[in-house]
Order: structure tokens, then sequence, then C-alpha cells
């Protein structure tokens, strides 16, 4: 019936009574996949699997859940396993096909959804998995038919709404259908997780800001955090002299992101402590905001102090404050290092300083859409070709030829700066001390927006949310946007950038 959350309550009800059962772990792990619980659905999966090494099942259910934890290796050998134990499985065909697919075999991975298909012409989630090989090539109507006879085959199916809302988030651009499909998968299933996560990022491309964050707590990181220790974040914001513990869960440039939401919890009187990477002690100390900084390892939790995940910070604040956009945190950087920073540029050149980035993130490895941001660098080169600066390259980690390839379509010189990336004072501190900034949105533009600063940002699509889909970013009011067009085409955006710098 797709109510995942009440059998996975009945599974581990019947764990309490017998821990070992393989059926329930078998069918505790499917569940808690569906509701994006990977890590306790893989957990479960090991457990069945040792118990019966022969059940096919239990090996795809392990194979899927690695495979959205992003381990192609242990994916790719639990899918091989469960075909050797299970050759007439249709669904160990469609996991293997997923792992290929993930790995870009993409004909070997079509040829695995047909051998699912004619095990089991009944079965739709054979015709879903090719549906979206089809939509993962542009295939956009083939995608569709796919869907339909999905659907067909099972009506209960949330997944094939579900996939066309993503069809028209990722490939058409059509963020008005992405969530109708998405709200209408959730109305099948109110515990499709990934429906509820991809609905949150679709209302915040369009501004709709109060109902993404309802949305938002379904985001993969803190599902993990509550499959793994008990959290319950306050239900509003506490009152003025008790302390709150926030604690990052993402990224860096994720909880810089989150924490411009701190001063208004310190402005109503509350007491803010922050665990995180300890990278970012010195410089959230000089906010002033809060009253301890440490690292998210450190021992001695007061179990009488609330916590909060940083991406829940919004969920304190009343309704009209939730369709607001707060400023960035305030970032100041450290004098002596903004001194340093400022002599090496005086030594690289005349001013203005530029800074550059063209790649952000990482390549696809699994199920999640690619965090990958690149830009072409003979496009972007050219796009600044005309504008008269002392060229500062704060890539991370620069591939071999990369600044070469630049400075000759940009026709300057590129100055490497980039291992000012090993230290984050000293990137908050170069971030402040540039004129200006071009490239992908990373954690230093962050740091540029903390400092008060402007720059111009190249949003790959499908676009990130905190970009929204058009028009300037309300995150961000000082930084100009330029979008890839959804053909995939940069021309407009770089066009725009070379007019803006111009």
């Amino acid at each position: 019936m797709g109510r995942h959350a009440e059998a996975l309550d009945a599974f581990l009800e019947g764990l309490a009574m017998e821990p070992g059962h393989p059926a329930a772990h078998l069918l505790a792990g499917m569940s808690s996949l569906h509701l994006g619980r990977w890590e306790m659905g893989v957990a479960h999966a090991h457990v069945a699997v040792a118990a019966d090494p022969r059940d096919a099942a239990a090996w795809c259910n392990l194979a899927l859940g690695q495979r959205e934890l992003g381990r192609s290796k242990e994916a790719g050998y639990a899918a091989r396993t469960a075909i050797a134990v299970g050759p007439r499985l249709a669904n160990a065909w469609i996991a293997m096909g997923l792992v290929q697919q993930d790995a870009g075999s993409l004909e070997e991975a079509r040829s695995s959804f047909a051998r699912a298909i004619e095990l089991d012409p009944a079965l739709a989630s054979a015709q879903l998995a090719l549906g979206n090989l089809e939509q993962s090539q542009g295939r956009v109507d083939a995608a569709l038919a796919a869907y339909a006879r999905a659907q067909s085959l099972d009506p209960r199916l949330a997944e094939v709404p579900y996939n066309r809302g993503n069809l028209a988030h990722t490939v058409t651009g059509d963020i008005a259908a992405a969530i109708a499909g998405y709200r209408e998968a959730i109305a099948m299933r109110p515990g499709y997780a990934i429906a509820h996560h991809n609905l949150a990022s679709a209302l915040f491309l369009v501004g709709d800001f109060a109902a993404a964050w309802n949305e938002y707590r379904w985001r993969p990181p803190r599902l993990q955090v509550e499959a793994r220790t008990p959290y319950e974040p306050p239900g509003a914001i506490p009152s003025p002299g008790s302390r709150l513990t926030i604690l990052a869960e993402q990224g860096l440039g994720d909880v810089l992101f989150f924490l411009r939401f701190a001063p208004r919890l310190r402005d109503r009187g509350v007491l803010l402590e922050f665990r995180g990477d300890r990278r970012l002690e010195g410089m959230l100390a000089r906010t002033g905001i809060f009253d301890r900084v440490s690292a998210i390892a450190d021992d001695g939790r007061d179990p009488q102090v609330a916590r909060v995940l940083a991406g829940d910070l919004p969920s304190l604040l009343e309704g009209n404050e939730r369709r607001d956009a707060p400023p960035p945190l305030a970032l100041t950087p450290d004098p002596e290092r903004l001194a340093i920073a400022r002599s090496r540029l005086a030594a690289a050149g005349p001013p203005p300083y530029i800074g550059l980035a063209w790649r952000a993130g990482r390549a696809k490895t699994g199920p999640e859409d690619a965090l990958l941001k690149e830009l072409p660098l003979p496009g972007f080169g050219s796009a600044l070709k005309a504008v008269r600066a002392t060229w500062i390259s704060l890539q991370r980690e620069p591939r071999a030829g990369e600044r070469e390839l630049l400075a000759s379509h940009l026709g300057a010189p590129v100055h490497d700066f980039s291992t000012v990336n090993a230290d984050l004072e000293d990137c908050l501190a170069f971030m402040a001390a540039i004129d200006d900034f071009a490239g992908v949105s990373n954690t230093n533009v962050h740091f540029r927006a903390g400092c008060g600063g402007g720059g111009h940002v190249l949003v790959p699509f499908p676009y990130e949310w905190r970009w929204m889909a058009s028009g300037p970013s309300r995150w961000f009011p000082r930084m100009r946007v330029h979008r890839q067009a959804v053909d995939g085409s940069w021309d407009d955006a770089f066009g725009q950038l070379a007019r803006d710098l111009a």
C-alpha cells in the first residue's frame, strides 16, 4: 500500500521479538530504502544476506542501498551476486542495470532492463527503470512513454509521477510541472522522502520559501542523522536566556549558508553554541554570535541543552520569517592574513584583482543528482578576454594544463593562488581582498558573500536551488547570476558575463 513508515514500525516490532529473523530484516530493509534511510536499509540487508546467502531479493536490497550511498563497487558486487543466485529474478537485473547506468555503461544497462522486462512483462518497476535511462539520455518522449507503460501496469506506483516531475525539473526545466509531479507522488506515498526533498528544491527555485522549508526536513543528511542517533529539534525558538547547540550536518558552504539564520535567534536572547568543522572555529568566533564553537567530534554534550541541525534553523522561525531570505552571515577575515593576501595580490600585478574558479563539487557516483559544477574553459576565458584585470586562480586542485588553457583563451596570465584553499582562514582573507569574482558556486563564494562582496556566479542546469530559476538570487543579492540554458548552452550566460564585466 506504499505505507512504508507503518510497515517499518511493524517489522521492527517483529525484530524486537526475534532479532535475527531473516524475512523481517529483508522487509525492514526494503521499507527503509523506500523511506530514504539508506544506511539502515543496508544494515538490514547485510543481516538478511548473512542469514541466507542465496536470497537474491536481499542481495538486490543491498545493491540498491549501497548504490544510494555512492558505494558503486559494493553495489556492483551485490547486484552480480543477486543475478548469480537468482538469474530469473527480474529485480536482480534491474539492480544490475542501475549500477551499469551509474557507471556510464548505458547500452549494457538497457540490455539488463530489457532482460528484466522479458522475465516479468508485468513488472512496472522495469518499465520505470527503462524510462529513467531514457530520461538520462535526454529522450523525453521515450521516457514519458515508458512511464505511461509503468503506470498502466501499476497505477499506484508513486515513482511514476515522481520521475515525471524529476524529468520536468532536470531535463525540460518546467518547474511548475515538477512541483505538480512531486506533489502527486507524495499524495500517493506520504513518506516518499526523495519526492519531498526534490519538491523542496523546486519550491526554492520559484521563491516559495515557506513551503520549501516544510519539505526540506526530508533531506538525506537529516534522515541519516535520524537513523543513527535520536534527534528531536525544538518545535520553536527557545526562550531568551536558554542555550541552543547548532550542529553542522552538510558541507562547509551549506553550513555557512544556514548560519545566516543564527543572528535572528541571538537577537531573541538565545545563547548559541556551534559544533562543526574545526576549521570554521576562528571566523565564527569573531562574529560574536556564538558563546562557544567546538568540533563536531568533541565530547561533553549537555543533555539539558537543545540541539538543532544547521539546516533546521529556519524551521524554528515564525511563519512570516520563513518567507524571507536573511543576508549571509557577516564574516570578518583575520587582519594579519588579510594584509598578507593584499601583499601577495599586489605582487601579482595591478588592480583590479578578479578571482576565478571553474569547477566545484564532485562527479556523480550513484543515483543522486550530479553535484559537479564545471565550466568549459574556452568559453569562460573568451568571455573575460576584453576585461583588463589581474586574474587570480582560486580553483581548488586544478588539473594539469587547465590554468594555461584558460589563460590562452583569456589572452592574459592567470596567476595560480590555488594553495590558499588549504586553509579556510586564507580563503576568507583572499575573498575579502579581491575586487571581484567570477566562477561557479563553491565555499569561497559563501566567504565572499559573508565579507559583503559581490561577484558573478555561473550556475549550471539543473539549477542549484540557492540560485533560483530566474532573476537574481534573493539569498545572494550582491551576486550577479548567469545561468546555463536548459539545452546546455553557455552562450547567453558567457555573453552576459562579458557585458557585465566590461
